[in-house]
This record gives C-alpha cells, structure tokens and sequence, in this order.
C-alpha cells in the first residue's frame, strides 16, 4: 500500500488560530485529520484491500475495520470510506476506486454511478472492469429498475431534459435531441420529438417516422395512433392497417371496437368493417352480452349483431349487474332483465343494483329491499339501511322527531329487534352493544333484542 506522507503544519484546512489559541486541541486534531486522510488517499489510489470473503453472509470482512462493505451482489460488492464508494470483487481487489457518491448493481455489465457535487446530481456508467463508459456529465439517466423495465440493452441518458440512447460500449445510438423515450413493448419504444411521437427499434434506429400526435404501446403486431386529430392503426413496419379517420381511439375487445365517425358511435373489426352501425350518440361495450346505448337521447341495449334488444325508450340506464339493470322512464325507477322485461315496476325514486338476490328501492322517501322478481322483502319503512348482515341481522333506522334510532331485522325483512335505540353496533357472537339513552351508557343485547351481560 504506497503511503501518503502529510506535513499538518502546512495544512490549508486548519487554521492558524486555532495553532495559536489551542495548542493541545490542534495537535489532536491535526492527527486525526492526518491518519483520515491518509486512510482515504491511501485506499483511494491502492489496488487491494486486506481481507477475507464470506460466503454464507456475502460480505467482505477487511483487516481495516474503518471500511464499509455492502453486499455482493454476483462477483462485486460496493465498499466506501468517508462517504465515497468504489467497487471490490470477492478477493478484495479494487475494481473500481473511492470515487463516487452512489454505484448501483451491475445488469448486463454495467452499472450507473452517482457524483453529487452542486445540483444537480450528475449520473454515468462504468463496466465490469471500472472503466466509464459514459462519463458523469448526464442530468437524467435510466437507473437499475427503468433499464430492467426497457427490455433493451440500450441505455437511455439526458442533460437539460433532451434525451438519447447509448449502447453499452458508450457508442451513441441517438443524439441527445429528443423530448423523451418510452419503454418497449413488442420490440418498439416510443420517442418524442417537438411535440411528435415515433418508434425505435431495440437497436435505436427510427423505424416508425416522428409524425404522430400520440402512439400507443404496441400489442403483437399494430398499435393505434393520432394525427391531426384523428385515430387509425398502423403496424410495426409503419404501414397504415385501419385509415387515420376515427374521431376516438380505437380499442379493441377481442375483434371488436368501438370508436367515432362522423360525430356518431358505431363499432369494427379490426380490418375495419362495420359490426355496427355508426348512429349512436354513446355505445359502451358489452356486458353480460348487450351493450347500452343512446340513440336520438333515449337509452336501450343492443347484441353484438348491432340488433335492438330493449328499446330506446328510457331516460337513464344503468350497465347490466348479475342479469339486472336500472333503468328510469318518466322520472320512475325499475329493473329489466336481459330479455328486456320489466322485474322491478317502474314506480319507485331509486333503485340499486341486485347483490346476492336483494337490491334497495326508494318510495314515498323511504327505504326498502325487493328480490329479483319484483317482490318486496323488506317494506319501504326506513330512512336508512346499513347493507350487510352480520349474525343474522342488519341495522335499519327511522328518523323520529327526536332523532334518529336504530334497529335490527332478520334475513326474511322481519324487524326482530324495533328501531329504539340511539345508536347500536354489528352483530358479532350473537351479541350487539347498543345504546338506549342520548348519550347514555352502553348495553349488550342478543339477537332477539333482550339485555345480556358482556
């Protein structure tokens, strides 16, 4: 290990004050800046450190205790001293020197290191044999999890938020020119340029032009684009596959998608035939087999044939939830089925979606619960429903002029235990704590409303 011989009288970091005032104290000081020093400039420049690898803990254990090592991570683990870190293999050689703030792993043979300095923090790479193959002048730079993240082996860099691609000898790829560069999916990533979008390949080069407003990711072969305004699909040679005429973004769900054209909704298969008509002014897509629609403003529900399956006669619909959806005609709420029948009487101020078989209605400004056949199962009596049962029982409430109180009812909608009390809890193990009394104390009551202890 070559020393570094260190004359602290000349020392431009100690001032001469402190020589003069605290003669004692600067001699002290003076020798352990001196042995720090020398330690740093010692390990800094020497090729080797001292010591021993352990393979079961994946670390290097130094005869100089004053290092710190992090663990290895295949054949290199990190070590500093004073804050700057360098890079060993598993035999205590100095791959790399004490030179950087941050190293991060090696992947595919090198690793993006960290100088801070003054703002910003400026980032470059090194390979396995600690030669910079970027040098530590860039703003931005992909770190471990975006490179793992890009499926390439280029690496991505920029200064002043302009940004290009490196391959990992350092070769530029792609001048440092462009707005940004996306992930790959499918073997292409998007690239902006001046407010346009394009393709590169895995190599860098541009394989579809920078003319676009927006480029979507990939799937196995086309994506969709927007120029001018205006949608259509090309694939990953650039040929256009669907005309850039659509006024939406066209999105595919299994051959089908629905899109705009000529301010109306209408849906195509992806060479661009027409599934259905361009006529509605919505078209959501299908669930439980229909799709809701609005045609001339009224709501109804077609087949993927495009073929009225409930009429457009409605003010609102709602999507299809467990074959039932609510539907609202002349200010009155019901349901229909999937055949378009009515099973909820359009007579109600609100109806909910059907969960387990039940779903809440409103009447005359009181909640209740129907079945799917239309039957009541629990009357339009209460102002609020808590929703789920527990141990049987749920909790309903009725707004008394002195205030609201709750109760219970069973699963039949029978109210077991009557809306008396202040306030209550879930049932759990066959017991509720309740509360009779305005801000009086709390009870236990079992399930069919008679006081028990705790």
């Amino acid at each position: 290990m070559r020393r570094i011989l260190l004359d602290t009288r000349s020392s431009p970091y100690i001032s001469p004050i402190m020589t003069h005032l605290f003669p004692h104290q600067y001699s002290q000081f003076a020798l352990v800046f001196a042995i720090a020093l020398t330690l740093t400039i010692s390990a800094s420049a020497q090729s080797k450190i001292e010591g021993t690898y352990n393979s079961k803990t994946k670390k290097f254990e130094a005869t100089n205790t004053a290092y710190s090592f992090g663990d290895f991570r295949g054949a290199f683990a990190t070590f500093r001293l004073n804050d700057k870190r360098g890079i060993i293999d598993t035999t205590g050689k100095v791959i790399v020197p004490m030179k950087y703030d941050e190293i991060e792993p090696f992947m595919d043979g090198v690793a993006r290191v960290e100088i801070f300095g003054d703002y910003p923090t400026h980032y470059g790479y090194i390979d396995e044999q600690g030669n910079e193959v970027l040098p530590v002048i860039y703003t931005d730079a992909d770190d471990w999890f975006y490179r793992s993240m890009r499926f390439s082996d280029l690496i991505v860099v920029g200064i002043d938020q302009k940004y290009g691609c490196f391959d990992k000898k350092g070769k530029k790829v792609l001048p440092l020119e462009y707005g940004g560069i996306g992930n790959y999916s499918s073997g292409l990533a998007t690239i902006y340029k001046d407010g346009k979008m394009g393709c590169i390949n895995k190599e860098g080069k541009i394989v579809i032009p920078i003319i676009y407003d927006r480029v979507s990711d990939f799937g196995f072969e086309t994506t969709t684009v927007q120029k001018d305004g205006k949608w259509g699909i090309i694939n990953k040679a650039g040929e256009v596959v669907l005309p850039i005429i659509y006024e939406a973004e066209i999105r595919f769900s299994g051959e089908l998608a629905i899109t705009k054209l000529n301010g109306k909704f209408g849906a195509i298969t992806k060479t661009g035939t027409i599934l259905i008509p361009f006529q509605f002014e919505s078209l959501a897509y299908f669930r439980e087999g229909l799709a809701h629609a609005i045609l001339n403003g009224k709501h109804g529900f077609i087949n993927e044939k495009g073929e009225t399956i409930i009429p457009f006669e409605y003010d609102w619909a709602g999507n299809f939830n467990q074959g039932f959806v609510n539907v609202k005609k002349d200010n009155l709420w019901g349901h229909l089925n999937l055949e378009g029948k009515i099973t909820t009487p359009l007579e109600y101020e609100q109806t909910g979606d059907f969960n387990r078989g039940v779903a809440n209605v409103k009447k005359n400004g009181k909640s209740g619960r129907i079945n799917t056949t239309g039957k009541i199962v629990l009357p339009c009596k209460y102002d609020g429903i808590n929703g789920s049962f527990s141990d049987g029982r749920m909790i309903v409430s009725i707004n008394f002029p002195e205030g609201r109180k709750k109760g219970f009812v069973d699963e039949a909608g029978n109210e077991v235990i009557p809306c008396i009390y202040y306030d209550v809890k879930a049932f759990t193990g066959g017991k509720a704590n309740v509360q009779k009394e305005k801000d009086g104390k709390w009870i236990f009551i079992d399930l069919n409303g008679k006081e028990v202890n705790p």
